[in-house]
């Protein structure tokens, strides 16, 4: 369970892999680099995310452009 250390700082216990663990215990600031990480996990999340969001509206754009063709074409007439 979480506790809180500061206004904006929690303290958590977690389980990692042994080589992970590891490596963690070897760095100068394994908070600031945990943080790092997850801020940009987080980040590439959001990009799929939003790939994903881009695609669909796409192809819905595509279709309703489609259903317009005659009608564009009527006007240009």
């Amino acid at each position: 369970m979480p506790t809180t250390t500061s206004a904006n700082r929690t303290r958590l216990t977690i389980s990692v892999p042994t080589d992970i663990a590891r490596y963690l215990r070897s760095t100068r600031n394994a908070s600031a680099l945990v943080c790092e990480a997850i801020r940009a996990y987080r980040a590439r999340e959001l990009e799929r995310h939003l790939e994903e969001a881009y695609r669909a509206d796409r192809a819905e754009a595509e279709r309703i452009n489609r259903e317009w063709e005659s009608v564009d074409a009527e006007v240009s007439e």
